[in-house]
């Protein structure tokens, strides 16, 4: 449990500069979100290709660092700004990047 929490702790934090460093560069915050939930997808895969069950990794680290929520939020603004073809757009790449990295991760590390 510990092992979690710590993980989780670090995982958040982790996503937290991601999402200074974006801001600071870039106009676009939806980058930051894209960016860590594809980063999260290839590492989860590379941890579940090499046979990791590691707590503190895949539950903790991961979970707090990717966020489905704060991607859903994002495509949802889009949609109710009038930005249709943007939120599908967005939602598609995420999920394209999501399991082709996932794939990449299990398959090849």
């Amino acid at each position: 449990m510990i092992a979690i929490a710590v993980g989780g702790f670090l995982g958040a934090f982790a996503r937290y500069c991601f999402y200074m460093l974006a801001e600071s560069r870039s106009a676009q915050p939806k980058i930051a979100t894209w960016f860590v939930n594809s980063a999260g997808s290839f590492a989860l895969g590379a941890f579940l290709g090499a046979g990791s069950d590691s707590l503190f990794w895949i539950t903790g680290f991961l979970g707090a660092f990717t966020t489905f929520s704060t991607m859903a939020l994002d495509a949802v603004k889009d949609f109710e700004d009038g930005r249709l073809l943007q939120a599908a757009g967005y939602l598609g790449a995420t999920l394209l990047s999501g399991i082709l990295l996932f794939s990449a991760g299990y398959y090849f590390m």
